[in-house]
């Protein structure tokens, strides 16, 4: 459930008889509710949706009231989760200083 809307300028002026005396460039604002709602279809995802616009600030175009009513059918989504891919981790790196050398070598003698 929501508020929708639209703002519509027509960029390009209307071609054919009198195009020079009335190059109409039409606009219109309209606002309105919106309802939705999900539902499952045998093995599909369906959607239903309601919304109205009250059309206002008409120019060069009729203005009013107009209702859409629109049904999409989809893919169900998955119903499992896929685990999360292993995690990698580096393993701890061994340094050795020189003294530590050092003292090896001397107590190997």
């Amino acid at each position: 459930m929501g508020l929708v809307g639209y703002f519509y300028q027509q960029l390009t002026a209307d071609r054919g008889y009198l195009q020079t005396l009335c190059p109409f460039e039409s606009q219109i604002i309209g606002v309105g509710p919106q309802i939705g709602y999900l539902f499952p279809v045998r093995n599909m995802q369906g959607y239903l949706n309601l919304k109205g616009y009250d059309e206002f600030d008409a120019h060069d175009r009729a203005e009013g009231y107009n209702i859409w009513l629109t049904l999409a059918l989809s893919p169900a989504p998955p119903t499992t989760e896929k685990a999360p891919p292993p995690i990698l981790t580096k393993a701890p790196r061994l340094t050795f200083s020189h003294s530590m050398v050092h003292d090896c070598e001397m107590s190997a003698n």
